[in-house]
């Protein structure tokens, strides 16, 4: 084949590139940028380059919980002890998990008091045939049922695992339902003022002007008063004291904190681009507020619930100790505590009351700094830098 019959060479890559700029070499040149991005791309694909995950900011919350260790040891001994209160009476009580009773079996009649043949172990083995038999708790005893007899005996003493009181009555059983009005009092508390201080503080902040002034000079008024102080106060003021007023007194007095923090905290996001780009595209403002505003400023409430409800933990078992605004007959690790004052020899009603309620309220604070770490980007940037320096050798 000759020379003249060959087809010409075609030109590199590199040199269609290098192609004085002129409007005849433009589009070849556009056309090989483009063949060098697909080729690019393709290589890319064909090397499994990894690509990062998209991240929420729920994702990366539960993700900096995870690695926090005291965070997840103060969950699990939260838990533990909500769940201890909660099946209380699988624990302590005098009613049985189980049982044979006049030809009829009853499974866990001891979380009720209608579903129960009978109500104490007395009544049962007077009434009890010789084939009816029951399945009891680990302990006998009910937290109200009072023993003359055997008051302040000390642990292990004639089936009182954790000793007895000044009249009588079962100390573990009393933990026990102590925890859960403990408990009970905490998160009812607690959903009931977030949810208060969350609408205030955001109408608050969202609509200004004398929504806001109401609502500044209100809270200013309520938390210049002690908050033990106004529980006191609003207790007295309730017909009738019960765990449900303590929880009323403890709401009206108590969600100032979570105001205060979202009224803050919309002021600087309705300044953000997006609000006011949410603005100029028509959307309502209630739309705006409960869809963009909201979302992003409630963060701090959730570490104040955390925080709130260790603190009504502790006022719970202060209305206890002074023996004010429960009920006679209700389980208080307070309450507990008053009597161990009076006997000092009587060192169970200090020590397990008092650890019951350091557990708690420390376990709670350990969750809730976490969580303002985890939702805080400031400090959560800042822990993850601390965790990627090297370790120094040594």
């Amino acid at each position: 084949m000759s020379d003249e019959s060959k087809p010409p060479d075609r030109p590199s890559l590199i040199e269609r590139l290098s192609y004085p700029p002129s409007e005849k070499h433009e589009a070849d040149r556009q056309s090989v940028v483009l063949l060098l991005s697909r080729r690019t791309v393709a290589r890319a694909v064909q090397l499994a380059v990894p690509v990062m995950p998209y991240a929420t900011a729920l994702g990366v919350t539960f993700a900096q919980l995870r690695r926090h260790k005291l965070a997840r040891v103060g969950a699990m001994m939260v838990a533990l002890i909500a769940m201890v209160g909660l099946f209380a009476e699988l624990l302590a009580g005098e009613r049985p998990l189980l049982c044979k009773y006049d030809n009829h079996i009853y499974l866990l009649p001891a979380l009720s008091k209608k579903a129960a043949p009978f109500q104490s172990i007395a009544e049962y083995e007077a009434k009890r045939a010789p084939s009816d038999w029951a399945v009891f708790p680990l302990v006998q005893h009910a937290p109200e049922t009072e023993d003359l007899t055997a008051t302040f005996l000390p642990p292990l003493q004639r089936g009182h695992l954790l000793g007895t009181d000044g009249q009588g009555r079962d100390v573990f059983a009393r933990l026990v339902f102590g925890a859960r009005t403990a408990f009970t009092a905490g998160f009812m508390g607690m959903l009931a003022f977030a949810v208060i201080g969350v609408a205030l503080g955001a109408l608050a902040g969202f609509l200004g002007g004398i929504v806001d002034a109401f609502v500044t000079r209100l809270i200013e008024v309520l938390s210049a008063v002690p908050a033990l102080v106004l529980v006191l106060v609003v207790q007295a003021l309730l017909p009738q004291a019960s765990t449900y007023t303590l929880v009323i007194a403890i709401v009206l007095t108590r969600w100032t904190e979570v105001a205060r923090l979202v009224r803050v905290e919309v002021h600087k996001v309705i300044s953000q681009d997006y609000v006011l780009a949410a603005r100029a595209i028509g959307l309502t403002e209630w739309r705006i507020l409960r869809r963009h505003v909201l979302p992003n400023a409630i963060a701090p409430a959730i570490v104040a619930g955390t925080f709130g409800i260790a603190t009504i933990v502790l006022i719970e078992s202060s209305l206890g100790f002074l023996r004010v605004g429960l009920p006679k007959d209700t389980a208080s690790w307070g309450e507990m505590l008053s009597q161990g004052r009076l006997r000092f020899d009587a060192w169970w009603l200090m020590a397990f009351p008092g650890l019951c309620v350091f557990l708690t309220v420390a376990s709670l604070n350990l969750v809730g700094e976490a969580l303002r770490d985890a939702l805080d980007p400031r400090l959560r940037d800042a822990a993850a830098s601390h965790e990627r320096e090297p370790k120094p050798s040594r």
